[in-house]
């Protein structure tokens, strides 16, 4: 978490890279009695990621004076692999737009470095928000 904040908001951020972590979940199958094919769930998520371009990983994203910092929850943290976490200045930040998703609308953050998509309840809301802190 950032040291200090103007905003959070808990979200599920479309990581590229983020790598699943099956371990912990064959090993709850295994306690539950549960046939686990891990190549299975590996060839299902290869193709989620491939459609959508990368995994949807829960937690939080602050936005400060500086921008946008997303942290993985703890139990995202268990289930993927790596750092997740990751910051986005505004001075980097070309374009943010409201997208529509299922359930939730989806915040698009164009970047020279790539496109950023978080997923929130109120993100209609919170864009302003962000809108608001870049501009000032």
């Amino acid at each position: 978490m950032p040291e200090s904040y103007l905003a959070k908001k808990a979200c599920n951020f479309l990581i590229e890279n983020a790598k699943e972590d099956l371990s912990i979940a064959g090993e709850i199958a295994d306690i539950a009695g549960v046939d686990f094919d891990e190549k299975i769930v590996e060839a299902v998520l290869a193709k989620y990621k491939n459609k959508y371009g990368g995994l949807w990983v829960g937690g939080t994203v602050y936005l400060t004076e500086e921008g946008l910092r997303f942290s993985p929850n703890g139990l995202n943290e268990l289930f993927h692999k790596g750092d997740n976490s990751l910051s986005i200045l505004f001075t980097h930040m070309n374009s943010i737009e409201l997208e529509n998703g299922f359930f939730t609308k989806i915040i698009r953050i164009s970047t020279a470095f790539g496109v950023f998509k978080f997923r929130c309840y109120g993100a209609k809301k919170f864009i302003e928000i962000i809108k608001g802190a870049k501009n000032a």
